[in-house]
């Protein structure tokens, strides 16, 4: 199991000043968490100006994310919900300072022995683990075609049962099929906000 020690995770959920109701997770340094939920507020103030396109909602989002991370935020999910969109879309995942790229059933170490899982209309998670168990979480997650809440609970269960003692997970906000989630796990203390 991944060493938790001087982390912890957060977990947010509001509006924008467009009205589209956001959830962010992360996981941030131990003695800085309240300050990485201020910070990431910030967020609220983010305008998509009626954009309907799947994959630049994403991307403003994951770009926003960047300016405004600072560095003892370690990993960072963020599912937002936007009317009108008919594509999944609308959740993003990963290291905030990390080149933005859109996810392609990628598993990768995203630094300090964190995993992110990123899966094209989600959920996509980042576990406290190495990545052969971040591997196997995912592919027992993906076995049945389901909807994006339940692969998250599928995912939550089975982080459960490989112990993995920090995590969190995202699924996308919009899009006929979506529901927008967030979800943290420490210490087997889950969390879940939906939008």
């Amino acid at each position: 199991m991944y060493n938790i020690e001087g982390v912890t995770t957060f977990l947010e959920k509001t509006v924008t000043v467009e009205s589209y109701p956001i959830a962010i997770c992360g996981i941030c340094d131990r003695d800085r968490k309240q300050e990485s939920q201020d910070k990431l507020l910030e967020l609220t103030k983010i305008k998509f100006n009626g954009l309907k396109d799947p994959f630049f909602i994403d991307y403003q989002l994951a770009e926003r994310v960047r300016n405004i991370s600072p560095s003892y935020i370690k990993a960072l999910g963020v599912s937002i919900d936007i009317d009108g969109v008919h594509q999944s879309t609308g959740g993003i995942i990963g290291s905030p300072r990390a080149d933005i790229s859109s996810s392609n059933e990628d598993i990768e170490c995203v630094g300090e022995g964190l995993v992110v899982v990123s899966i094209p209309g989600g959920p996509g998670f980042i576990a406290g683990s190495d990545e052969d168990t971040a591997r196997k979480i995912y592919e027992e997650s993906m076995l049945e075609d389901r909807s994006g809440t339940d692969r998250m609970m599928r995912v939550l269960s089975n982080i459960i049962k490989y112990h993995v003692g920090l995590a969190i997970i995202v699924t996308d906000g919009c899009g006929p099929d979506s529901r927008g989630s967030a979800a943290t796990v420490e210490n087997g203390r889950i969390c879940v906000r939906t939008l």
